[in-house]
């Protein structure tokens, strides 16, 4: 597994899979963080772009094998003066206007509710009302482990996306080929999001990009050739390609979280967490396996993730979960394994799996 940190050097823009439509009243937004295949888009061009003699066999096959070549895994937001990595916050968390953490609890609903709801049960917010469901906030991934899992709320690192990024808005137009005169009605506003830290030149954050290169496909279906490692240098992101500085790095933090991620299941309740913005193209109780039961979901309103299939040239769209959904699973056999990661290579369905003590 390699580690990329990858740090923009202009405000960007990341569509959120909605279309995109010309005219002043289509406002069109920018994610802060962008579906993982964009990094993954922008990995796998700057590998190509650094090797030439694999470039020119890639294109010379045609096959468009480089889901088979390449695998993206976790994206971070990184802070790089404390070192720290974050993930978008589990959403059976809740806070205060104080600032205090609690966790929700998935309640059993009634008979009566069972028919107009999906799962027998749902998650409940303290009776409290000064409590908001955790929202567009990111956690510590040393809290993961030491205290989320062991349900100790209060220490909980939190935080909000406003302290990290800013937003822009842009107006665009235009431009008819043949006139060379702008097009009536068609003018955009679009959103753009930047590093808060750049606007203060402290240079404090960045994405990190978990990354894995499968050499042993690379040998037997491309001749043996060598690839030359990313190292640093500068790759293109985003909608607008917009140009970024990215750099090789080590992360013990990283390390750590990766190793104590769960894979067997025994017998009992767990939570999963999508820690990337999670799709299947079918249903979610088919993706789970027929070994583990869903209980409830804790989620958002639903996202919608588009893509180019290349070798079909057919656009796809998905609805999906974003980061920080929580499923509450029963496991109903020993020695049990999620098979929510398969036939995924571009960074989506990310997960983490904890013990549920209820």
């Amino acid at each position: 597994m390699k580690l990329l940190n990858i740090k923009p050097c202009d405000n960007t823009f990341f569509g959120d899979g909605n279309q995109f439509k010309f005219g002043m009243n289509n406002f069109i937004r920018s994610k802060n963080t962008p579906y993982p295949s964009v990094f993954f888009g922008a990995i796998f061009t700057s590998i190509l772009s650094q090797n030439d003699e694999f470039r020119s066999e890639f294109f010379k096959k045609g096959k468009y094998d480089h889901e088979e070549l390449l695998e993206l895994h976790q994206v971070y937001l990184y802070n790089n003066t404390t070192e720290m990595a974050y993930i978008s916050a589990p959403k059976d968390l809740f806070i205060n206007s104080q600032g205090k953490k609690v966790f929700g609890e998935f309640k059993k609903v009634d008979n009566a509710l069972l028919a107009s709801i999906s799962y027998e049960r749902i998650l409940q917010s303290p009776e409290d009302s000064d409590y908001k469901r955790v929202s567009n906030k990111y956690i510590n991934i040393e809290d993961i482990n030491d205290l989320y899992s062991n349900k100790i709320s209060q220490q909980i690192e939190l935080i909000n996306e406003n302290d990290v990024f800013i937003k822009n808005n842009k107006v665009g137009i235009k431009i008819d080929k043949a006139t060379k005169s702008v097009e009536e009605g068609m003018l955009y506003k679009i959103e753009q999001t930047e590093f808060l830290d750049d606007i203060k030149e402290n240079n404090n954050w960045s994405y990190l990009v978990e990354y894995e290169i499968y050499y042993n496909y690379l040998n037997d279906n491309y001749n043996r050739i060598e690839i030359q490692e990313l190292d640093k240098g500068y790759l293109k992101l985003g909608g607008e390609n917009k140009v970024c500085r990215f750099e090789k790095m080590e992360n013990d933090f990283i390390k750590n979280f990766t190793e104590k991620k769960v894979t067997k299941l025994n017998q009992g309740i767990y939570k999963v967490i999508f820690t990337s913005d999670t799709f299947f193209k079918e249903d979610i109780k088919k993706a789970f396996g027929q070994d583990i039961k869903i209980l409830g979901i804790a989620s958002d309103k639903p996202i919608y993730i588009g893509g180019f299939d290349m070798e079909s040239g057919i656009r796809k769209m998905y609805k999906g979960y974003a980061a920080g959904t929580v499923v509450l699973i029963e496991v109903i056999n020993e020695n049990s394994q999620l098979r929510i990661k398969s036939k995924n290579s571009k960074g989506f369905n990310e997960h983490i799996v904890v013990k549920e003590g209820i």
